[in-house]
Order: C-alpha cells, then sequence, then structure tokens
C-alpha cells in the first residue's frame, strides 16, 4: 500500500524525456505548417521584418508571433537580426513559396496526414483505415509532394545517369510511363534539344502534369491519358521511363513495353523495394490508409510489390532486353532511403 513512498526503479526521466521529444517535435512540424501556411517564410525572405510588420502582415497578435518565432529560431529556420527577423539559407531554400526547392507541399501531405489518421490513431488501429479519394490523393497529396522531393536530388541524380548513356543523345521520342508529375520527362526534354517528351497517366493526373509543363515552358512535353495495363502507350519511343509506379515493376508489361521501344531503345526503371523495409514508423502508417476501392495487401500497389526479382530479370530477357546500368539513387525525402536504377537496352546487339 506505501509503494508510490519508493522512486520508480526505472528513472522518470527515461519516460518523460519520450513524451516530451514527441511533442516537441510535434510542435515544430505544427509551427513549420502554420508559418508555411500563414506565408509567414514569403515575408521573412530579404531584409528583416519587425514583429509588429509581421503582425499586421499576417494577422497574428505579437504574443502569440513572438513564441512562434521563437521556435522558428529553434528550428533553424529563422534568426534575429538587429530587432528584426528573418530566414535562414534553409528556410529561404525550402519554405519560400518562389524557390525551385519548395516543399511546402511536402509539409501539407504530412499536415493532412497528422489531422486525419495520427489525431486518431487508437480509432485506425481498432477500426477502419483512413480512406481517401484516389483522385484527390493523388492530385493534391501525393503527387505535389512527390515532385517537390524529387527535386531536392532524387531527379537531378536521376537524369544526371540517364545524359551519360550514349543512346541519350540521339533520342528523339520518349514517353514516361506512369508520369505523375512529369518533371522527369520536361527535365531530360530540356537536356535534349532533339527530343519529343510524353507523360503517360489516367486523365486527373495529367492535368497536373499540365501545369508543371507550363510552368517549366516545356514546349516539347505532352501528355496522353490512359491506363497502361488496358491501353495502347504509343509507338516508336527510344527511351521509355518507370519511376516509382506498376508500370516498372509489372511482369506482364514488359512485352507491351519492349514493342513500344524502337530496337537499341533504352527502358529505364526507377523503383523503390519499400515491400521489403524495416522502417516500423512507416510500415504502422501504412496500414493506416487506403484509396476508395483499393485493398491493400494484394500487390496492387508498388511500394507492396518488390523490384528486381529473377522472375522480373528472367522476363525482361525473355522481352529482348538487356540491362547495360544498375545505380543505387539516394532519396533524401527520408533518412537512409533511396531507390535502384535499372537501364536496359532493347536487343543483344
Amino acid at each position: 500500500m506505501l509503494d508510490f513512498l519508493k522512486e520508480p526503479e526505472e528513472p522518470p526521466e527515461h519516460f518523460f524525456s519520450l513524451v516530451d521529444e514527441g511533442i516537441q517535435g510535434l510542435i515544430r512540424f505544427a509551427a513549420l505548417h502554420a508559418a508555411s501556411s500563414l506565408n509567414l517564410f514569403d515575408l521573412l525572405e530579404g531584409e528583416p521584418k519587425t514583429p509588429g510588420e509581421l503582425s499586421i502582415a499576417t494577422g497574428m497578435k505579437e504574443e502569440r508571433l513572438l513564441p512562434l518565432l521563437a521556435v522558428l529560431i529553434q528550428c533553424r529556420v529563422v534568426f534575429n537580426e538587429n530587432n528584426g527577423y528573418r530566414n535562414s539559407l534553409l528556410a529561404s531554400t525550402y519554405l519560400v513559396s518562389w524557390s525551385p526547392y519548395c516543399q511546402n507541399g511536402h509539409l501539407e501531405k504530412y499536415a493532412v496526414f497528422l489531422k486525419t489518421i495520427w489525431a486518431y490513431l487508437p480509432e485506425r488501429l481498432t477500426g477502419s483505415p483512413k480512406v481517401f479519394s484516389q483522385k484527390v490523393f493523388f492530385r493534391d497529396l501525393a503527387l505535389p509532394a512527390m515532385a517537390e522531393n524529387s527535386l531536392c536530388g532524387r531527379l537531378q541524380r536521376t537524369v544526371g545517369e540517364i545524359v551519360t548513356m550514349p543512346e541519350f543523345a540521339s533520342a528523339k521520342k520518349m514517353v514516361d510511363l506512369g508520369g505523375g508529375h512529369g518533371l522527369y520527362a520536361i527535365a531530360l526534354a530540356a537536356l535534349n534539344p532533339g527530343l519529343e517528351a510524353y507523360i503517360f497517366d489516367l486523365p486527373h493526373i495529367t492535368a497536373l502534369a499540365g501545369t508543371y509543363i507550363e510552368k517549366y515552358r516545356a514546349d516539347r512535353v505532352s501528355t496522353i491519358s490512359g491506363n497502361f495495363f488496358t491501353d495502347d502507350i504509343g509507338a516508336g519511343y527510344d527511351l521509355v521511363f518507370s519511376s516509382s509506379n506498376p508500370s516498372g515493376k509489372s511482369v506482364e508489361l514488359l512485352g507491351k513495353i519492349a514493342d513500344a521501344l524502337n530496337e537499341g531503345g533504352l527502358f529505364v526503371n526507377v523503383q523503390s523495394d519499400e515491400g521489403r523495409c524495416d522502417d516500423g514508423y512507416h510500415a504502422l502508417e501504412w496500414q493506416l490508409w487506403t484509396l476508395e476501392g483499393e485493398e491493400k495487401g494484394k500487390g496492387r500497389y508498388s511500394r507492396e510489390q518488390p523490384f528486381l526479382t529473377e522472375e522480373y530479370r528472367s522476363a525482361m530477357s525473355e522481352a529482348g532486353f538487356r540491362i547495360v546500368h544498375e545505380k543505387e539513387i539516394i532519396d533524401d525525402y527520408h533518412k537512409g532511403s533511396s531507390v535502384r536504377m535499372v537501364i536496359a537496352k532493347k536487343g543483344v546487339g
């Protein structure tokens, strides 16, 4: 009955530090997202701004603004200078809306997950997962975040490998299967002035790709709406590209891809192998949401399918492909993450 008079055998700091670190991480993320949503980082770009100026511009009272700025200073995205505040290089690079590396869409995706999944974790664990509309999920959350993430190194590294291939300089026509945002096709067309590039994806996705085509003024890049499993993907290509979608993991599609390529053409395939990932955080998240009309655990998602199995390698050979280059590409959006690039050439010559 008097056990409470003894101090715990397990030091309390072990428990409270676990809770404090979690809450502080949550607050840091919430502060970054709120500041981004309120355009605070745009306001802090350039000359230092006073609290009064920022209060008027954002509509925040100074008594709330000042502790928010203190949190942002701890995050190393803002610093105090001459009684004013301005962005650090970190914020200028990743949080200012006109930066080519802006990650506001990435923040928004995680904010939606926080509000709809993690805030209801007990219900998600014992009941139904969060169901997203496929159109809304890909158009508004997944693909904008993927586009932003890719620009932080993965795209540059991937494209850098492709342009070293002798066949790329003479390529005249390419298609990005399941191209999503289309940035890979846009980048490759920019690096080869003789290349016509096509982004093949579902109609609601090609509409999003169109916004990037317009943004980067990519006049030699077009979209094709369709389902690569059931529809014609075109022909006469010198390069077929697939990144992070089932078109690069489906044995059944290899024949269609080979038929679409000219002799000596390249099939560039960049995929993750997250089905074998032992990251507990992402494994848990994966179980807590789904897409309308889909069922996880049936191998329908690219993430669930292993890449470069012996079966897939054998099927590539049977379809007339010869692997000429393989490389691991670091993907900085998540610590320790990478994807595997495989470049195969049609024909044995």
